[in-house]
């Protein structure tokens, strides 16, 4: 939770920065003369709002998917090591052992190394090395029974369920909002923002007052789009907590 900290105080002081610069231009707009036209806000008004709104709602429904599968992501991946670790049992004791300790090489990396590097927005290829010397690990061996057998197919099926899941998470550490759609934000936030100055409020104090309020609303929106702009980083950043949790079970290496 102290991770999180920073990201809501940003978002207040964003807020507060868009509402204290709303009130100033309005303060220093309180000599203008012209005064707003009722049908130029009865039209432009809701329809630049709902435009704002629109946008904003694809940004973040997009954000809000790629979060959704990653963490998805994590605890299948989560499950899949615990269950190639147990289906080790039914192999001979020598294989069993080696694949066991691989299990656990790489469960450790996934958290310690793969986490930190996709935070950044990359992932290096040891992970995948890692399983890819599991699945020969597998493969070498030679069933004795109809059990080892069934525990060497439910092996492979592990191994690449965690291909694919790993895979899946190398493609969210690189994804981000198209920058077109990003602009797309600011933009029609800066119009929503002005549009009050734009036409002409009175320069009176409940008038101010509901501008800062709507500039720090919009100011707000923008913020959390940027900072929701990656499943691994930022306040609803996807954790390994899963991993962990099969780490204490399974032991570290």
């Amino acid at each position: 939770m102290g991770a999180r900290v920073p990201d809501t105080l940003t978002v207040l002081i964003a807020g507060l920065l868009g509402a204290a610069a709303a009130a100033a231009l309005a303060w220093a707009m309180r000599r203008r003369k012209a005064e707003p036209e009722d049908v130029t806000i009865g039209f432009l008004g809701p329809s630049l709002a709902a435009l704002y709104l629109l946008v904003l709602a694809l940004s973040l429904a997009a954000e809000w998917g790629t979060i959704s599968d990653a963490h998805q992501g994590a605890t299948t991946e989560a499950s899949a090591v615990q269950q190639l670790y147990w289906s080790a049992q039914g192999f001979p004791p020598a294989a069993a052992t080696v694949l066991k300790n691989d299990v656990r090489v790489y469960a450790y990396a996934v958290v310690h190394h793969d986490w930190p590097e996709m935070a950044s927005g990359t992932l290096d290829d040891q992970t995948y090395d890692m399983l890819g010397a599991m699945k020969a690990t597998v493969l070498k061996v030679n069933p004795p029974n109809a059990a080892a057998s069934a525990a060497q197919a439910d092996a492979l099926n592990q191994i690449a369920t965690l291909a694919a899941v790993r895979a899946q998470r190398e493609d969210d550490a690189l994804v981000r909002l198209p920058s077109g759609m990003l602009a797309g934000v600011i933009a029609t936030s800066l119009v929503v923002g002005l549009f009050p100055f734009a036409v002409g409020i009175k320069p009176v104090l409940p008038n101010i007052i509901l501008a800062s309020m709507q500039a720090a609303l919009v100011v707000i929106g923008v913020v959390v789009v940027f900072q929701l702009d990656h499943a691994y980083s930022g306040p609803l950043a996807v954790q390994p907590d899963s991993m962990v949790a099969v780490i204490q079970q399974i032991g570290a290496p």
